[in-house]
């Protein structure tokens, strides 16, 4: 896994350090994630009927574990298992969180050349991953830093597309409501880079929307933008 070694492909090398490792660890994840969630999904479905979101954590312990032995055995080291410290969930309905965990990714000196950061769309409503992990590269390295970087759509969707789907509950008398406080997160952009259209909001209000939740009002609340959202009840 040495970004510099003859397996990276000619286009990898032009790149920096962190996003040719993160590569190569989304080959590695592509591998493992699905045999480890089959061997796990029993245990931690009962995990999550007792103790909620604890399971997930419980999941992505066990997922960086072989992407950390990979990592080591190409000279690299990150701190793995799962510190909710080191994490961050602003976004997203209930059927469809978006967490992020982040590692700080060292070479064998202890010298940072990056963040990988662990993007996880989870369920709160079922224990399911209603999409496939993924890493994403950061050059940011201190917590503060790594939070900022996050809070911007651009830096966490780049290169993902919005997919609609129907929502084939019946109408009903009674509703539901949730709210997302991480709205705003999806109108900014990093310093330098030019604002497109409404950025990424479309894809926030389709995460919503396709679970079913209508967008009934934004209003400020300190420096978030709230969205309230309604459906019919189940």
């Amino acid at each position: 896994m040495n970004p510099n070694s003859d397996n990276v492909p000619a286009e990898g090398r032009s790149e920096s350090p962190i996003h040719a490792l993160v590569k190569q660890m989304n080959r590695h994840l592509a591998e493992v994630w699905t045999t480890i969630w089959n061997e796990q999904e029993e245990a931690l479905t009962e995990m999550f009927a007792n103790y909620g979101d604890r399971a997930y954590g419980a999941f992505v312990q066990r997922l960086m574990e072989p992407i950390a032995q990979r990592l080591q055995s190409a000279g690299y080291a990150i701190r793995a298992g799962f510190n909710r410290h080191d994490s961050v969930e602003n976004w997203g309905p209930p059927e469809e969180r978006e967490r992020c965990c982040w590692y700080v990714v060292r070479d064998a000196d202890g010298v940072a050349a990056g963040t990988a950061v662990l993007q996880l769309f989870h369920s709160h409503v079922s224990f399911r991953l209603p999409q496939a992990p993924n890493f994403l590269a950061l050059e940011e390295t201190e917590p503060s830093a790594i939070a900022a970087a996050l809070s911007y759509a651009a830096v966490r969707l780049t290169g993902q597309g919005v997919s609609y789907r129907n929502f084939g509950a019946e109408p009903a008398q009674a509703w539901e409501y949730g709210t997302d406080a991480g709205l705003g997160d999806y109108l900014n952009v990093p310093a330098g880079q030019r604002q497109t259209g409404t950025g990424y909001i479309d894809h926030a209000l389709a995460l919503w929307g396709r679970n079913g939740w209508e967008l009934v009002t934004v209003m400020p609340h300190g420096d978030r933008l709230v969205g309230y959202f309604k459906r019919p009840a189940r």
